[in-house]
């Protein structure tokens, strides 16, 4: 058999474009996912939707899941849309989806992924098995394999349920040992509940070190908090001044206004922007420039700001 030359020539550069082409659709994929997860991890579930269908569409189990959990969110229930992409992410074996959808068959197809998984070791699979069977030792199993979300939980659970542990001190203290283990492990939200907590809720330095600690993670409430810490005469309920920081207005201005800048749907929003004018009353133009050069430079080295909600686990 003949082939012409050229006909060669068209037919490789017809594969070499289609090559391109099919790569180029993956990178757009890749760059929408990246973008949705970032605005689904901070709560923007509206701004979300939009880049999560992209991944979700072309199959990708973790963008399905969440945008199932985007509608479920809006519309506070599992509604059919949130069952669509949840089924979809079922089909490849994403556990919390199955966990969703919870009919007989989804959460048999569940257990038996997460006892598999739990049996190999994963303490994200004892939690996933806690969720589905309200065993508690489920949820002790995930503390002790350092998983940080069943170290939180279990916490939660300790300081609710008081049945669980009836001496007081050795709940505060079993408490406390959980948040510190998840904290120190780098769980924001063990952190923020840990520095709390007695004794260190008294200690300055040291909350100021979670609190900064925090931020360094991008935790949206830290960096807002941070903020007004910096900016305003920070006082608690008791009018203690909460961190004991000097006044930095440049830099507290710059971290509220990143939030600002970043969020539309964020609880604290209103109250942020009511008193970022409240600050800015008492600035020159050329310090609030700087804050806002300051603030896009912060972005620019840290990661993307995070709500840092629970996977499965509406609690807060």
């Amino acid at each position: 058999m003949y082939t012409h030359p050229d006909a060669l020539t068209m037919l490789f550069g017809f594969l070499e474009n289609l090559t391109l082409l099919i790569k180029s659709v993956q990178q757009q994929q890749e760059i929408a996912k990246k973008r949705g997860m970032e605005l689904y991890n901070l709560g923007e579930f509206t701004h979300a939707e939009a880049y999560l269908k992209v991944p979700a569409c072309a199959g990708d189990a973790t963008a399905q899941f969440a945008l199932g959990e985007v509608f479920r969110r809006q519309d506070k229930a599992v509604t059919e849309e949130a069952k669509k992409w949840y089924r979809l992410a079922a089909a490849q074996d994403h556990v919390y989806a199955l966990m969703r959808l919870a009919d007989e068959a989804s959460v048999k197809k569940a257990k038996t992924l997460a006892q598999a998984a739990a049996d190999g070791g994963s303490g994200e699979a004892m939690l996933q098995m806690y969720e589905l069977t309200q065993d508690i030792e489920w949820l002790k199993k995930s503390a002790e394999a350092n998983f940080q979300e069943g170290q939180y939980i279990l916490a939660l659970r300790y300081d609710r349920d008081t049945t669980l542990i009836s001496d007081a001190v050795v709940r505060h203290t079993a408490v406390n040992d959980l948040l510190k283990k998840a904290a120190d492990a780098g769980f924001p939200k063990a952190m923020l509940w840990y520095s709390n907590r007695s004794p260190g809720s008294n200690d300055k330095a040291a909350k100021r070190q979670w609190l900064e600690k925090r931020v360094q993670f991008s935790d949206v409430n830290a960096v807002l908090d941070y903020g007004y810490a910096l900016a305003f005469d920070y006082t608690d309920e008791e009018d203690v001044n909460e961190y004991g920081y000097e006044q930095d207005l440049v830099k507290g201005y710059g971290l509220i206004w990143l939030v600002i800048d970043s969020t539309r749907e964020f609880l604290q929003l209103d109250t942020a922007i009511s008193n970022l004018a409240q600050i800015g009353g008492g600035m020159t133009a050329a310090q609030i420039e700087s804050a806002v050069t300051f603030a896009q430079e912060w972005k620019r080295t840290h990661g993307a700001l995070s709500e840092y909600r629970l996977t499965y686990d509406d609690a807060r």
